[in-house]
C-alpha cells in the first residue's frame, strides 16, 4: 500500500519552497514574483505624511449645507487612514506634502417626479477642487498637467531698442487645482432627506480624493 501520507508531506514542501521563492522583501516591502503588494503598489513609499488643513467652502451656505467642509476633511483624514500608509498631521513643517481644498459650487438636481409633481428622486453634486503640493519641491501631485510659469513668455517685439522689456509678473509657477464632484442620491420614498443625500456626496469625494492620491502607473 503505498504511504500516502509522506506524498502528501513531499508535496506540501515543494508548494510551501515555491511560494517562498514567489514571495520576497524588496526594499522594506513585500513583493511577489517581483512586484509590490498592499498599499505600497498603489501609493508612493517615498511621500510618509499629509498635512490636510481644514476645507474652504466659497459656496452659498444654508442649511443642510453648513459646516459641509469639516464633514469632508473628517471624511478625507479618515479615508486617507484607511486605505494609504500615509500618516496625516497637523504641523505642515513636519508634513512631506500638503492637500488643499476648496468647495466651490453645491447644486441639488432633479432627477424625476412623482405623478404630484413632487420630487421623487433628486441628487446632490458638490464641487471640489482638489491641490495636492509637494512641499518638498512644489511639484504639483493632484495633476498631469505641468504647472505654469509666468517667466516663460512669448518674445514682445521691441519698437524702441532703448525701451527695457516688461518684467515677469512673478516667478512662482501657478499650481492648477483639479476639478472633481461628489455626487449623493435622495429618494424622498425611501426616507431619504438632504443630510443622507450630502453625507453620500461627501464619502464619494474623499473616495475620489484618495483614488487620485494613487501614484501613475
Amino acid at each position: 500500500m503505498p504511504d500516502r501520507t509522506g506524498r502528501r508531506r513531499f508535496l506540501l514542501g515543494v508548494a510551501g519552497a515555491s511560494l517562498a521563492a514567489a514571495v520576497g522583501c524588496q526594499n522594506g516591502f513585500p513583493t511577489i514574483l517581483g512586484y509590490h503588494v498592499g498599499a505600497d503598489a498603489l501609493y508612493d513609499p517615498n511621500i510618509k505624511t499629509v498635512y490636510v488643513p481644514t476645507c474652504y467652502n466659497r459656496a452659498f451656505q444654508t442649511v443642510p449645507y453648513r459646516g459641509l467642509e469639516v464633514d469632508i476633511t473628517r471624511a478625507v483624514v479618515r479615508e486617507i487612514g484607511a486605505r494609504t500608509k500615509f500618516k496625516v498631521v497637523s504641523d505642515p513643517d513636519r508634513a512631506d506634502t500638503e492637500l488643499r481644498m476648496n468647495v466651490a459650487n453645491i447644486t441639488k438636481g432633479l432627477v424625476n417626479r412623482t405623478q404630484q409633481n413632487t420630487i421623487r428622486e433628486g441628487e446632490i453634486a458638490i464641487h471640489l477642487d482638489v491641490l495636492w503640493v509637494d512641499l518638498r519641491d512644489g511639484r504639483n501631485l493632484s495633476s498631469t498637467r505641468a504647472p505654469v510659469d509666468r517667466n516663460v513668455t512669448d518674445p514682445v517685439p521691441q519698437f524702441d531698442p532703448g525701451v527695457e522689456p516688461i518684467p515677469p509678473v512673478s516667478d512662482v509657477p501657478v499650481l492648477i487645482p483639479t476639478r472633481i464632484v461628489g455626487t449623493g442620491r435622495l429618494l424622498q420614498e425611501l426616507g431619504e432627506t438632504n443630510s443622507s443625500a450630502s453625507k453620500r456626496a461627501v464619502d464619494n469625494l474623499a473616495t475620489q480624493i484618495v483614488s487620485m492620491m494613487e501614484r501613475g502607473w
